[in-house]
């Protein structure tokens, strides 16, 4: 079988991404009338991380060109913030640039209101039998995934394994995905400023006695309080648990991707230590690096982590040392959602 090939633009000629479209053969996962799913990040309140606007345009006209119907999505977040229901998210996407009047495209929170409409996929995982995909995004006929990869604090980095997998589950699917990583509480450290319980969204964070308090029967995993804590008095419990999230996230990803065309494009830029769900700034790792793009999730993503590595090292790993982002790579190339031996192409 050939290698899966991933063709690669520099950064300083990102406005050639048509060009690079064309060349990686995106125009070919599209027939007309589709309805197809633009699966972005749009970025949370605060942050300036997510991709911008400008860079969407081409790929936009790119899927018109095709007779297609394009319409942008993400889903509900299962943390505490605006994005964790439709009408939030829009408003943030509204803030980002993100309109149908600028875009001239539909926006759609892909799994509803509040993050229950979803579809079950059966897939042939270790931890799943099946996955809950969101239904603005299990109804698509073929699918772009536009993926910012970034530092992530459970999984290492972020691409386009993350975008399908964790991006395209419904709230509970995500709850589902998180479920192995759990947060463990140096009281010495802790001023009981009550910055863990702000971010909690589920009720599991608390200020007793000046001293924070972790119910774990009600925590999700899902890392928001680590985030949160001023004094780094709060870390999560790795043991299995980062490998399992991949895992986990991976098999989603297959349900997301099941009986549909998809391709995928990575922008590798403003490398941050963390995602783009944070709601603060973050300085860049690294320099901006490029735009890569393929028709298999696996070879972008770990053409993409390999560029960081020639660029500027490891700088994932130095970021969050106890995460192996790789553990993602590897679980999708075993369930034959990618093959991690590529061929890279510069356009």
């Amino acid at each position: 079988m050939a290698q899966p090939q991933v063709f690669f633009l520099p950064w300083e000629r990102r406005d050639e991404l048509p060009k690079l479209l064309e060349e990686a053969g995106a125009p070919d996962a599209l027939e007309k009338g589709d309805w197809c799913a633009v699966k972005i990040h749009f970025g949370e309140r605060g942050g300036d991380g997510h991709i911008k606007p400008e860079l969407v345009r081409p790929v936009l006209k790119m899927i018109r060109g095709r007779k297609a119907k394009p319409y942008l999505t993400d889903t509900c977040t299962i943390y505490h913030g605006p994005r964790n229901n439709a009408i939030g998210h829009l408003e943030v996407a509204a803030e980002h640039g993100y309109t149908q009047t600028k875009l001239q495209t539909p926006i759609i929170i892909a799994d509803g209101l509040s993050g229950k409409e979803y579809e079950e996929v059966k897939v042939a995982g270790r931890h799943f039998e099946s996955v809950k995909i969101a239904s603005g995004i299990f109804e698509a006929d073929s699918m772009m995934v536009l993926s910012h990869f970034k530092g992530h604090l459970l999984t290492g980095f972020g691409g386009a394994i993350k975008n399908v997998g964790m991006g395209c589950g419904a709230r509970i699917g995500k709850f589902e995905m998180h479920s192995s990583a759990t947060p463990t509480l140096k009281e010495r450290l802790c001023i009981g400023c009550g910055a863990c319980q702000q971010a909690c969204a589920h009720g599991a964070a608390a200020v007793v006695a000046k001293k924070a308090s972790i119910d774990l029967s009600l925590c999700v995993g899902c890392g928001e309080c680590v985030v949160a804590c001023p004094t780094g008095a709060i870390s999560i419990t790795w043991n299995e648990g980062a490998a399992q999230v991949q895992e986990r996230m991976a098999e989603y990803a297959l349900g997301a991707v099941k009986d549909k065309r998809t391709f995928y494009v990575n922008f590798i830029n403003h490398i941050t230590p963390n995602c783009d769900c944070m709601g603060f700034k973050e300085n860049p790792l690294m320099p901006d690096i490029g735009i890569v793009a393929s028709a298999d999730p696996v070879a972008i993503d770990k053409a993409s982590y390999d560029l960081v590595l020639k660029n500027g090292g490891d700088v994932f790993k130095k970021a969050h040392p106890d995460v192996d982002g790789t553990v993602q790579i590897k679980r999708g190339s075993e369930l034959g959602l990618g093959d991690p031996d590529y061929s890279l192409i510069q356009v």
